[in-house]
């Protein structure tokens, strides 16, 4: 049997894994970027680990078929250029996936980290069978993959599934990448707990408040939701609200692809049935009623290592070079 190795690059951390033709993983391992000066160091950082995680397995380098990388933001294909990390300092335009291959030896691509997500979905996990679908995170921010007649879909200058910054507003706040009134700027995390926190301080009472013992500073999306299952009504409005823009930004979506399924993932995912009957009801309301009537809405089902088999699904997409051997039979052997 051989490997590929999965990377996958977060806000503070690094995940890696071996992982077979399966998706079954073995072997993983977690570093930090903080205490990397430079983005030199840290490359070095992730060849020294993933040489360590291949040899830990009893494995030659031989054996590994490719080494997959999802990152953050907009990624160049051609070449692995990952365009921007925010925590590491001067990481301007670097060609990682020409680099690492040069110094492992073995063959390197690199993805949007939810571009991976969806190929690993949609091949393993709740979007197996789709062959039109819709990838999104709920998180820090609000990503997006598609696939589209079997292959990932990454646009004219891979920059494609930016769903978190479809515009539902012709006025709102303000979203980080420029623009405003952005789904992100209603789903992220940061939004959401600025608003919640916002609307406290005004003289909203609720839950959250003891459950953060007075501390606003404490307030979290898992809060929210703990709140909402000891039924807060303030709380449970948060994600029912949170699920109406999420929705109509959807319902755009559900329009204009007719897209068969949307895999919902990420840690604002886990605000449950209440957030996703919420999403449900503003497709149903705001789509066009046959594409609405057979979109399904599932959440996404890999869990906390999703960025690790996509990375390494992204290899075997790569080397088959084809999507699925039938309309319904997603196959990577």
């Amino acid at each position: 049997m051989r490997y590929s190795v999965g990377v996958d690059i977060g806000g503070t951390n690094i995940k890696l894994a071996l992982c077979d033709k399966k998706a079954r993983l073995r072997g993983k391992r977690t570093f930090s970027t903080t205490g990397f000066k430079d983005r030199s160091a840290l490359i070095d950082g992730i060849v020294s680990r993933i040489e360590e995680l291949i040899s830990g397995a009893g494995l030659k380098k031989r054996e590994i078929i490719g080494v997959g990388i999802g990152a953050p933001g907009a990624v160049d294909i051609r070449t692995g250029t990952v365009h921007y990390l925010t925590n590491i300092p001067d990481w301007r335009e670097v060609p990682l996936g020409n680099t690492l291959k040069k110094r492992l030896g073995i063959p390197v691509f690199v993805d949007n980290d939810v571009n991976v997500m969806a190929l690993g979905e949609v091949y393993f996990g709740a979007g197996k069978g789709a062959v039109n679908m819709l990838c999104i995170t709920l998180g820090t921010g609000v990503g997006g993959g598609l696939i589209l007649d079997g292959k990932l879909y990454r646009g004219s200058s891979y920059a494609a599934g930016e769903f978190g910054h479809i515009p539902i507003n012709i006025d709102g706040p303000k979203c980080k990448c420029g623009s405003w009134a952005c789904v992100e700027a209603y789903a992220g995390n940061s939004y959401i707990v600025k608003d919640v926190i916002a609307r406290i301080r005004s003289g909203q009472k609720t839950l959250i408040t003891k459950l953060v013992e007075g501390d606003l500073s404490k307030v979290t999306p898992e809060i929210i939701s703990e709140a909402a299952r000891k039924n807060d009504k303030f709380a449970k409005q948060v994600w029912i609200d949170v699920g109406q823009m999420i929705g109509i930004g959807l319902a755009g979506v559900v329009n204009l692809l007719n897209v068969e399924k949307i895999v919902i993932g990420g840690g604002v995912a886990g605000a449950g049935k209440r957030l996703f009957d919420s999403i449900k009801k503003a497709i149903k309301l705001r789509a066009m009623k046959l594409p609405a009537k057979t979109v399904k809405i599932v959440k996404a089902k890999l869990g906390y290592d999703a960025g690790l088999i996509g990375a390494a699904t992204l290899v075997l997409y790569e080397l088959h070079h084809t999507p699925w051997r039938t309309p319904r039979g997603n196959s990577l052997a």
